[in-house]
């Protein structure tokens, strides 16, 4: 009997976390989970177009605020779109398992007079 309710604790525990951390046990994408703890095999297979635009958005805004150099500041429709192109190059020469914040602040790095237009 001990036993059995030992698993009925270890199985709520396991749905209680699932929920809290907004998955959904199917293993689909979490939305919860922040621009920059996602990975190059999250940019390339599992975002879609709209999720990468926000996702370069947010990663360059950090970039630049890590820099101090603006990082409050919106950058223009066109230095996102290279940003996010620049991902994708990027991303297709790295791990899948690559965190897309240190590789936004590396192309941010490697770029900054163009990103920071």
């Amino acid at each position: 009997m001990m036993r059995r309710s030992g698993l009925a604790v270890a199985a709520a525990a396991v749905v209680v976390l699932v929920s809290a951390c907004g998955g959904s046990g199917d293993g689909g994408e979490s939305s919860s989970v922040p621009y920059g703890a996602r990975t190059c095999s999250d940019w390339a297979g599992r975002m879609d177009d709209t999720e990468r635009w926000d996702a370069a958005e947010e990663l360059l805004v950090n970039a630049k605020g890590a820099d101090g150099a603006e990082g409050d500041r919106a950058p223009s429709a066109s230095t996102l779109k290279q940003f996010s192109s620049d991902l994708d190059t990027l991303c297709g020469r790295k791990a899948g398992d690559d965190m897309l914040a240190p590789l936004a602040d590396e192309l941010y790095t490697l770029n900054r007079a163009y990103y920071s237009i």
